[in-house]
């Protein structure tokens, strides 16, 4: 089934073939809705900011309170176990309830957006906040907060008021703008630095940042020193656009998928460097690209929409429109879902059915994140080697190589394969370059053939020995670029 909401700001269920289902009555702030079995019955609940509403009938089940009820800067929840009791409870920016909408933590904090993933990798959750209260606020913080059972209100503030803007100005958007004085979306928690600890992404109206979790965590680091990157964006209408991180090239850092209001970029996790750029305008709410493999070819794609309803444009007066979807053979392999706004891959199984105990994602190994997908078999990528090398002594003579994918995810074809005579390494002579035909995938071969008019006279007698190396230029990501060369010979006996 598939969940949504009305102009109207109400839930409203159909059918997969697009039939009515339910709607719900009497509850007008749908915005994110987020799917959980609360009860761990195998009837998953229906989560919206201050109700949870029966999946089967739109009735609601529950109401609890969110800070800003009647704006667009409301608070937001989530579902998550964050007092280790077995059950899932209700998450806010700022508080947690029972699934019955019983108050069991308060932060004493402010805030709009939060995610669940442990920083410090200590087997505990923090909620992540981002705090955004629009026009005039002034408000375009980060803050953590974890759950504590022996604390004052149930709950520890570990950090707060981390200015996501970092070294940018807010003066890049007018001052009458949203992105002015707020700023802020819902967050992303990934591996972005390669310390294996998990940091924080989050989009703010005139830029995008990412902080070290560990940093967060640490209360000797000033709130300015956690910031790893920020880089300038475009998004001072709504200033709360939302982000979604991936792997793709399988190196076990994640890279920000982020649209504002003009382009949708990719950015390498680590430091920001924009890896990719495409026109995608849109005059934002807090939608982002997602990540999923929709046409289960191996490869992750990127969903993106956009629209014109605004007068932003790109280069040339470009305006996209619809829903769009970006690929490339490089990209690393993931699930093919991706199912809600609260994405952290624990919440859905790859059948599109509900957990009906949810496992802490936090907990599993490769999946301490949020709003990421993950790659099968966590980080897989290609591996390619040379398996062999040896001639063909009917005329006419050239030599073939056995090139191997012996990694955990399929390449492309059209991998160049380079044959020498003697080894590359220690000056020996490019002879001439094929390409493989076909897709490799895990454990499959080829035998790749290059015919030689002239071949050296010390590689057809064996002095020489015959040397193959594939994807010579490193023109694809794989998990061991330096095994790529095998060596055999030319001679024919």
């Amino acid at each position: 089934e598939i969940v949504a909401c009305t102009e109207g700001g109400r839930a409203r269920a159909f059918h997969p073939d697009g039939t009515d289902y339910w709607q719900a009555l009497g509850i007008s702030y749908c915005d994110m809705p987020a799917i959980a079995d609360f009860e761990g019955d195998g009837k998953p609940e229906v989560l919206l900011a201050g109700a949870v509403l029966d999946g089967q009938t739109g009735a609601v089940k529950a109401t609890f309170p969110v800070k800003y009820a009647a704006s667009w800067w409301r608070e937001r929840a989530v579902a998550a176990d964050i007092d280790a009791d077995g059950a899932l409870e209700i998450v806010t920016a700022t508080r947690a309830f029972e699934a019955d909408g019983t108050q069991i933590a308060d932060s004493g904090l402010s805030g709009t957006f939060p995610a669940i993933a442990d920083l410090d990798v200590d087997g505990k959750p923090e909620v992540v906040v981002i705090a955004n209260l629009g026009k005039g606020s002034n408000v375009h913080h980060l803050h953590v907060w974890q759950y504590d059972a022996d604390a004052p209100n149930k709950a520890v503030v570990v950090r707060q008021n981390v200015d996501i803007n970092g070294p940018l100005n807010p003066a890049l958007c007018p001052t009458n703008s949203n992105g002015y004085s707020g700023g802020g979306g819902p967050p992303t928690v990934a591996e972005f630095n390669g310390d294996g600890k998990p940091d924080v992404g989050v989009a703010g109206g005139v830029g995008y940042a990412v902080f070290d979790g560990a940093d967060l965590m640490d209360p000797n680091v000033p709130n300015t020193s956690t910031l790893i990157w920020a880089k300038q964006t475009q998004d001072c209408s709504s200033s709360f656009t939302g982000s979604s991180v991936y792997d793709f090239d399988g190196d076990g850092r994640a890279e920000v998928v982020y649209g504002d209001e003009e382009y949708m970029r990719i950015y390498r996790g680590f430091d920001g460097l924009i890896l990719a750029e495409e026109c995608n305008t849109s005059g934002t709410l807090h939608e982002y690209p997602l990540i999923a493999d929709v046409d289960n070819d191996g490869h992750a794609d990127i969903v993106a929409s956009s629209n014109n309803y605004s007068s932003f444009v790109c280069a040339g007066n470009v305006k996209t429109t619809g829903v769009r979807v970006f690929s490339s053979p490089r990209w690393t392999r993931t699930r093919n879902i991706w199912n809600q706004h609260t994405y952290h891959v624990t919440n859905i199984n790859d059948d599109a059915t509900v957990p009906t105990m949810e496992a802490d994602n936090w907990t599993v190994p490769g999946l301490n994140n949020y709003r990421q997908n993950y790659i099968d078999n966590v980080f897989a990528a290609p591996d390619l080697v040379v398996a062999d090398v040896w001639p063909e002594c009917q005329d006419p003579y050239g030599l073939y190589a056995r090139v191997r994918n012996i990694g955990e995810q399929a390449i492309g074809a059209g991998l160049d394969v380079a044959f020498y005579a003697g080894d590359p390494e220690m000056g020996g002579v490019l002879l001439g370059t094929a390409k493989t035909t076909k897709e490799l995938y895990p454990a499959e071969a080829e035998d790749v053939f290059i015919a030689l008019a002239d071949p050296p006279a010390t590689l057809v007698d064996g002095t020489d020995p015959a040397f193959a190396v594939v994807d010579p230029g490193d023109a694809w990501i794989e998990c061991r670029p330096l095994n790529n060369s095998g060596e055999g010979t030319g001679l024919c006996e």
